[in-house]
């Protein structure tokens, strides 16, 4: 009887522990895939990830937003959203299921709302306020948002972008990743290649199986492995074999390198939404017998979208009748000046003229993050210095924190930028004004309190910042946390505050206030890392809560342009 209890015992704690395991998913089943997003193949990095409510999918607004080139504004008396794009303009109040794009009233299944202080608004929204065709592919969980310039790079209908987009993004192939560009550079010093500025090989991989060594005029964005001349691959351990029967020695050195046949090639990434300000230069000369032909080629970019060039191209000789060198002449044999607007998709830069012609060209950063040297279609274009006047740039001058006011020491600065970007938690708004990275000289009867940052010296960061307090509570400025972090070296900055100027402790609800904040880097930490980001939070309220709620607002800086 005994045994026959323990049996009916153990068998009902079998039937419960069957039970409860049904009742528990796998990990594999409850952890779904997270809903990722492109804006014109490339990946949209968000703060708060895209969910589902009510079969209406929502995306974080600026992020997305900004990824397209679209200027947006918050008004907090009103809660709405205003953007604007060329001629497309839209309107969009939280918690309305209606929105005006040009001037007109749209109807949504589903309002935008507030999720930990990022505004997020249907996807169908996205579509309708900026000319975007939007895709959906279930197997990936991939959004993939085609901008109007891309659809225009890539000469596509409206019709076939869907078609397009619908299909996700590509699949990374070996090694290499599908969609990957690498270059490599060298001087053509004894003329044998005939290259006009430097020569460049490339290695676009296209897929999984195909790879373009050559591109067409109009560069990357152009390319039809249907039309062009695309190679298949495959890569057999230290050896990549292509269709054309020749075969190399191949390694990954790195995540942006790559040794093809002994050379070094860059991994070089797409430059979408790049504004470009000041004049470059292309100059190209080829001589035989004392004389040659001579070409130049000039843009003028300004921040604004708009551009100008001008070119020349010309016959040069001796310029004396009798051929005793004498003289240099030049004929002209052609030279244009023209105008219009601009626009950096993916590897193109796309010139549409005043006179209606459009041009595709190929576009990279030969020096990223620089923008000191650009590659156009088939030439390398140099920023030229304002020289014209025969006077030196005036020098930058320094922000006015202590270590300038206080004469603690004196500034070289190295570099100066004035975003004016802008984002928000928790209805705290922080707009980065600018930031100046500078060497500094210490002055001697300081140099104890700058112990410890090494020999090389020391470079200093200054943010200006302006925080907006749209919440109800009041704000402990004096409490706010500015971190920058370094990449390369993995640590983290924290902002000195002794440094800074002194403003309110306080920030009273519906206030703003301008301020600083300094940061300090040993100068051999600034030299190996190429950029940086500057966090800002915890920020706590009168009874110490982090009104951030673990978020943090982040900026993506530079240390040159």
């Amino acid at each position: 009887m005994r045994n026959i209890k323990m049996s009916i015992i153990v068998m009902g704690a079998i039937m419960l522990a069957a039970i409860f395991m049904l009742l528990i998913p796998s990990t594999a089943e409850s952890k779904e895939k997270q809903i990722e997003v492109y804006t014109d193949q490339q990946p949209v990095a968000f703060s708060v990830a895209p969910l589902t409510y009510n079969g209406t999918t929502l995306v974080q607004l600026r992020p997305l937003f900004e990824a397209l080139g679209i200027d947006i504004a918050w008004d907090p008396q009103t809660e709405t959203i205003s953007g604007k794009k060329g001629n497309q303009t839209f309107s969009l109040k939280l918690n309305s299921k209606t929105v005006q794009i040009n001037g007109k009233p749209v109807a949504l299944t589903t309002p935008g709302t507030t999720v930990k202080g990022h505004t997020l608004v249907p996807l169908r929204f996205v579509g309708e306020a900026t000319g975007a065709v939007v895709g959906w592919n279930s197997t990936q969980q991939v959004i993939s948002i085609y901008s109007e310039e891309f659809m225009k790079v890539k000469g596509l209908t409206r019709a076939d972008a869907q078609v397009e987009a619908n299909k996700g993004v590509p699949v990374a192939g070996q090694r290499a990743a599908a969609r990957d560009f690498y270059a490599h550079w060298e001087m053509d010093v004894g003329g044998l290649r005939g290259c006009p500025n430097l020569c460049w090989d490339y290695y676009y991989f296209v897929n999984d199986k195909q790879v373009a060594t050559t591109l067409p005029d109009g560069g990357i964005d152009a390319l039809d492995c249907n039309r062009d001349a695309c190679l298949s691959y495959e890569i057999k351990g230290n050896t990549i074999a292509l269709s054309n029967g020749k075969s190399y020695s191949y390694k990954v050195v790195s995540d942006t390198e790559l040794e093809i046949d002994g050379d070094k090639y860059t991994k070089y990434a797409p430059a979408s939404g790049l504004k470009l300000q000041g004049k470059y230069e292309s100059f190209s000369y080829s001589s035989s017998a004392g004389s040659g032909l001579a070409s130049s080629l000039t843009y003028v970019f300004a921040k604004d979208g708009y551009f100008a060039d001008s070119s020349f191209n010309g016959f040069t000789s001796d310029g004396s009748d009798s051929g005793d060198k004498s003289g240099i002449s030049t004929r002209v044999m052609s030279e244009s000046n023209a105008s219009g607007t601009y626009t950096i998709s993916d590897y193109t830069l796309l010139l549409n003229y005043k006179d209606g012609i459009t041009k595709k060209l190929l576009f990279f950063l030969p020096e990223q993050p620089k923008v000191n040297m650009l590659r156009i279609g088939g030439r390398d274009f140099l920023l030229k210095e304002d020289q014209d006047s025969g006077t030196k740039k005036p020098q930058e001058q320094p922000y006015s924190d202590l270590l300038t006011t206080q004469n603690i020491a004196e500034k070289q600065v190295l570099f100066t930028f004035e975003p004016k970007r802008s984002d928000q938690v928790s209805n705290i708004k922080i707009t980065l004004e600018g930031y100046q990275w500078a060497k500094l000289k210490i002055d001697a009867a300081h140099s104890s309190s700058f112990s410890g940052f090494g020999d090389q010296g020391v470079v200093a960061l200054t943010a200006k910042y302006r925080i907006q307090n749209d919440s109800s509570e009041l704000l402990k400025l004096s409490d706010l946390a500015v971190l920058l972090s370094l990449p390369q070296s993995s640590a983290t900055v924290k902002a000195t505050q002794t440094l800074a100027p002194k403003t309110s402790e306080v920030l009273q609800a519906g206030e703003s206030v301008e301020t600083m904040a300094v940061l300090l880097v040993p100068a051999n930490h600034f030299d190996k890392n190429k950029d940086f980001e500057l966090r800002f939070g915890p920020l706590l309220d009168m009874e110490g809560q982090d009104l951030f709620q673990g978020e943090r607002i982040a900026f993506h800086i530079w240390k040159n342009l």
